[in-house]
């Protein structure tokens, strides 16, 4: 059921996760934020989403180092992750599905349509 499903928004500009929590939340998401690499791993540790969006250019470690780092802990490889980011080229795309991500969303997105895309992810797959 999509109303207990839990998404971790990682970035490092603060009104977006604010936004993205309001959005996602009225969507009848549990919605927690981190706005740094360092940050998302360490909430990574107490709560496990169903779902990460991440994005892919933040200082320190960007989204592609995390979402590497996810992938290598047994603790966390499995969770789904989607990149979110203003970057539509085709290397982003590529370095992120190399990393380990399930998906990209454009931030062309309007963030209002952000609850589908993501309960499409989040359909059980058989």
């Amino acid at each position: 059921m999509v109303n207990s499903k839990k998404i971790l928004v990682v970035d490092d500009e603060t009104s977006l996760v604010q936004l993205c929590q309001i959005v996602l939340e009225n969507a009848g998401f549990e919605v927690r934020g981190a706005y740094n690499g360092k940050q998302a791993l360490n909430l990574l540790k107490d709560e496990m989403p169903d779902l990460i969006l991440l994005d892919v250019m933040m200082p320190g470690m960007n989204g592609i180092e995390l979402c590497r780092e996810i992938r290598n802990n047994h603790q966390t490889k499995r969770v789904y992750i989607v990149m979110y980011t203003a970057d539509s080229s085709d290397s982003t795309r590529k370095y992120s599905m190399e990393a380990g991500a399930n998906d990209l969303i454009t931030k062309e997105t309007p963030i209002y349509d952000l609850p589908v895309k993501i309960s499409d992810f989040l359909v059980p797959q058989d």
